[in-house]
């Protein structure tokens, strides 16, 4: 007995030895002190400082105060951004094939000046930022309340914030910062009173592409613009909003993660951005406490960035938020997905050609040799076979030819493919966030990791969560599988009113010919959360393989008219198990649940809840 003790006590102290050495073997990381010196312009000792540590293990600590980034010295790239615009990019702190590195502020503000990205990380390992606020010295988006309106005429005054540059050429509007100069593109309209898009905003929107509008300058700081094609102008006391033409206002993103990993943000607060706050791609484990994306105060601002303020394609280990705030985006809070490449053509029994579907995706890193894919039937958006890359050829930014290590089952003629990568995708752990008084959804899920999100509040135009896949037009993949969503705050969600939008919506774009063949999403949980909203329809869930609803508070707000009535409060269709229990109603009716063809639907007596399943599919969602 003694022998044995003394032998575990003899490894045991070996194991110590060997962790000791281990730690000792790891190099300390060298401290820079960025000074706040004076100078007009830091870019140059940033960059400096960056290459001097070429391979990382440094500290770069920086004072309190304001550090000021200019283009002129900073170092350019062409960087190709999924879902943002691809491009010549100068950028502030180029982090690249560096490990072990951590960027401190303590209380310290970097202030950027014109079209100028802050963060690019690239190959990386074990990067911190933390202690940070990031702004820019102009918006990257026009901003005018509405003074006086003509609706016979179509047109609106609106009068721009005084920091606002712009120039009427012509008849076009032209808005401008350091080195950049923007024209009218997709617009918006925010109400004063509440700090976020007007009710029913969509009757509002000029729709980019019918015809441009008409600028007359003023004076002043007012222009009139002419030739609104909208169900109404907007009215007098709204703030009009533009940020620029499609494919060209998403072309400086706050930060940029490519295929690093071990990404930890802290304490930060980005006050704006010209495309995504933060943008990651095949990037692994990535962590945000209280990293906020939202307006800085006594701005006078409406806006804070320009689309997403998170958005995360093909990444793996765990994405995870905490305490964060994210408002006044022209976009998501976050979106967490895969990608479909489209199947052109078999080459061979073990080759296949790609081209990507969307035009935001062309030059993104798909996938690399080893990784496992799945060819997915376009139509269905079920699964057709698994395979593992042998080699791949990136012909171009839009063409692609990947060789399978076995051979291939070709389809029938008729049958349209695309392609997932299986190896690259993230779970999703989102907790105590806030989002609020942003265009677009809360949320988007489609991964196939495990997904919980939990005491949050939500409050935005369109969806609360929405867990969608699709083929024809984003091709953001994939299904999920194991979702929980929790003890969450839903308010008046939907305000926009461009289409029905549900506080959860689970809406993959099947057809209506192909929807009994199976069921695309697989266990999503959906209880103890408190949603008070003013439209018909709460949850609409298609396709889903076990869904569960219960001990959920939804009440009548009162507070706007419904924009979409005649439809149930749930809406499940083409599911297979269904438990609804032990919810709770408040509101001046009965609501319903409509149940079409679903296998196995399970409710039990529920305050304000009529008893019994209705049929009365949504008839806005996908029906062709």
């Amino acid at each position: 007995m003694n022998q044995t003790k003394n032998l575990i006590a003899r490894l045991m102290l070996s194991a110590c030895i060997c962790l000791s050495l281990a730690a000792s073997c790891t190099p300390v990381p060298t401290v820079i002190k960025i000074p706040l010196d004076g100078r007009s312009d830091y870019t140059s000792l940033v960059r400096e400082t960056l290459q001097q540590y070429k391979t990382g293990n440094v500290v770069l600590e920086f004072e309190k105060g304001v550090y000021a980034f200019y283009p002129e010295k900073a170092e350019g790239q062409y960087v190709r951004v999924s879902n943002n615009d691809n491009g010549y990019k100068r950028i502030a702190f180029c982090l690249d094939g560096m490990k072990n590195v951590a960027i401190r502020g303590n209380g310290t503000e970097f202030l950027f000046h014109g079209s100028l990205v802050p963060f690019y990380i690239n190959r990386c390992r074990a990067v911190s930022v933390s202690g940070i606020d990031m702004d820019y010295d102009t918006s990257f988006i026009l901003e005018g309340q509405v003074v006086a309106n003509n609706p016979a005429a179509r047109s609106i005054d609106i009068r721009l914030r005084d920091d606002i540059r712009y120039e009427v050429k012509g008849t076009r509007l032209f808005y401008k910062g350091y080195d950049w100069s923007q024209p009218l593109g997709q617009n918006i309209v925010f109400d004063p009173a509440t700090n976020a898009p007007y009710y029913h905003t969509s009757k509002y929107l000029h729709a980019e592409g019918k015809s441009e509008l008409i600028a007359r300058d003023l004076g002043r700081q007012t222009v009139r613009l002419s030739g609104f094609q909208a169900a109404e102008v907007p009215p007098v006391g709204a703030v009009y909003i533009d940020k620029g033409p499609y494919r060209q206002n998403r072309l400086v993103p706050g930060i940029i993660l490519h295929s690093s990993s071990d990404i930890h943000l802290s304490d930060i607060h980005i006050y704006m951005a010209g495309a995504m706050a933060l943008i990651g791609e095949n990037t692994e484990n990535v962590t945000m406490e209280r990293f906020h994306v939202r307006l800085r105060k006594d701005s006078g601002r409406y806006i804070s960035a320009s689309a997403d303020a998170t958005h995360f394609v093909n990444c793996c280990g765990t994405i995870r938020f905490s305490d964060c705030v994210f408002e006044n985006m022209l976009d998501d809070a976050t979106n967490v997905h895969g990608t479909y490449m489209v199947v052109n053509e078999f080459l061979s029994d073990d080759c296949i050609s790609l081209q990507f579907g969307h035009e935001q995706q062309e030059g993104f890193l798909f996938a690399s040799p080893g990784d496992t894919l799945q060819l997915v039937d376009r139509k269905t958006l079920l699964p057709v076979e698994r395979f593992v890359a042998r080699d791949i050829q990136i012909i171009n930014d839009d063409y692609w030819i990947i060789r399978s290590r076995t051979p291939l089952s070709r389809p029938a003629p008729s049958v349209r493919l695309t392609v997932e990568n299986l190896t690259n995708t993230a779970s999703l752990v989102m907790q105590r966030c806030t989002v609020r008084n942003n265009r677009a959804r809360s949320i988007l899920v489609s991964t196939p990791r495990p997904v919980l999100v939990e005491d949050c509040y939500f409050d935005s135009m369109m969806a609360g969560i929405l867990i969608a896949g699709d083929t024809n037009s984003w091709f953001e993949s994939g299904d999920v599988r194991d979702v929980v969503i929790r003890n969450n705050t839903f308010v008046d969600m939907g305000k926009g009113g461009e289409a029905p939008q549900s506080v959860l919506q689970i809406s993959p774009e099947i057809p209506k010919s192909e929807r009994t063949k199976g069921c695309y999403h697989g266990r999503i949980l959906f209880e103890n959360n408190r949603i008070t909203t003013f439209d018909a329809q709460v949850i609409y869930a298609l396709s889903v393989d076990e869904l569960l609803i219960r001990n959920n508070t939804f009440e009548q707000s009162g507070r706007y008219k419904p924009i979409f009535t005649g439809l149930p409060y749930i809406d499940v269709q083409n599911c297979n198990r269904v438990t609804i229990e032990d919810n709770s109603f408040e509101g001046d009716r009965e609501v319903a649940v409509s149940a079409f063809r679903c296998k196995d639907v399970r409710m039990n007596p529920q305050k304000g809840f009529r008893c019994d399943p209705v049929n009365n599919p949504n008839s806005f969602f996908y029906q062709q």
